[in-house]
């Protein structure tokens, strides 16, 4: 299956990814930093990297 999507909304979309990653990951970093706990800490570094990365992914796609 292939997803088709207009440029203006791949960029709407990627935009929104990278305000929730920095959101999230800050989140989560706190939440971790807070409690001590590295898990938590590794989640917001994956967290960030999982959305920046998908964010990247939908900027690269091309118009048909």
């Amino acid at each position: 299956m292939r997803l088709r999507f207009n440029h203006d909304v791949r960029h709407t979309i990627a935009s929104e990814l990278r305000k929730i990653s920095t959101f999230g990951g800050i989140a989560l970093g706190v939440l971790g930093y807070s409690s001590g706990s590295p898990v938590i800490l590794a989640g917001a570094f994956l967290w960030w990297v999982g959305c920046q990365t998908l964010s990247a992914i939908l900027l690269a796609m091309e118009d048909d």
